[in-house]
């Protein structure tokens, strides 16, 4: 039996999750820095990269890639939970605008691969950025869960992820996605909540069912992607003088390559946040099969 895989299905010891936890690796801003998010179902088995592999068909992927063709702009291969027979061509697609006082969901169904390329085209991805709800989408305002469980890019995220699935299907009456690759295998289960863009690690059911509830564990949250790294570790580390979630601005004041200074500004006042990059003292490997590596983190003074 792989050393990556233990008994029952559990991580195994040298698992880059079960190293990753072992280390004691802070989790406050490893989330990827994303504005926008777009979600595309994918059913059937999926590859390390399903949203750039054949699945798409032609026109749809270049759309999509036209789309992504920026730092801030990421796509997802998303199915439901549980068997995934191949795709008909009929999907739901999701484009999520991440923002901390303007956050936005919105969906469509296309019924064909050639429809789905027309959808992704149109998509006036300027206008998505500065607030604005595509054409002919449906906004909705209940919150998506989306649980990665992409085991052949990693075979920690399709243990991990599908633990918390099998949790919450007997505690929980929720709609969840899995997802494909959402970064930091090692953090795993890892978890986004859209269309907040607020990225959990290591998370446990009754604490995500908790984070549901608008009081998410500060101990397995990421970062909101919205921020970049600095920033994310900043919003987490000024609860509860701003309690998290209630940020109406984040502002980085000042920063270079060793420490950064943040004003977090909420609904009922602001605290200024200062922070050190510091490499963590346990090295750990990215990924499994790969060599333990120091990492550096944004850790408050």
């Amino acid at each position: 039996m792989s050393s990556l895989v233990g008994t029952h299905g559990q991580l195994g010891a040298n698992s880059c999750a079960a190293l990753g936890q072992a280390s004691s690796e802070p989790l406050a801003g490893t989330a990827p820095h994303v504005t926008v998010w777009i979600c595309i179902e994918q059913e059937g088995p999926w590859g390390a990269r399903p949203v750039t592999e054949p699945g798409l068909g032609a026109g749809a992927g270049d759309a999509l890639a036209a789309l992504t063709d920026h730092d801030t702009v990421t796509a997802l291969a998303i199915r439901r939970v549980g068997r995934h027979p191949r795709a008909t061509g009929a999907r739901t697609v999701m484009i999520a605008r991440s923002d901390l006082t303007g956050a936005w969901l919105c969906t469509r169904d296309v019924d064909s691969d050639a429809e789905l390329a027309t959808v992704l085209r149109d998509v006036d991805l300027d206008a998505v950025m500065h607030g604005h709800v595509p054409a002919g989408w449906g906004q909705v305002t209940e919150s998506v869960t989306l649980i990665c469980t992409n085991g052949k890019r990693d075979v920690c995220c399709a243990i991990e992820g599908r633990r918390l699935i099998d949790e919450l299907s007997n505690i929980a009456d929720h709609h969840y996605w899995e997802c494909s690759h959402l970064g930091g295998h090692r953090y795993a289960p890892s978890v986004l909540l859209l269309p907040a863009g607020l990225v959990l690690g290591q998370i446990s059911a009754a604490e995500l069912m908790q984070t549901q509830t608008g009081h998410p564990p500060l101990t397995r949250v990421r970062g909101r992607s919205c921020l970049p790294a600095a920033a994310q570790a900043a919003e987490i580390a000024a609860d509860p003088q701003v309690p998290f979630g209630t940020a109406t601005a984040v502002t980085l004041e000042t920063i270079d390559e060793h420490r950064a200074t943040v004003q977090v500004q909420g609904l009922s006042g602001s605290t200024r946040i200062s922070l050190v990059h510091q490499d963590h003292f346990v090295p750990s490997p990215i990924s499994c099969n790969t060599v333990p590596q120091s990492r550096s983190h944004w850790l408050p003074l």
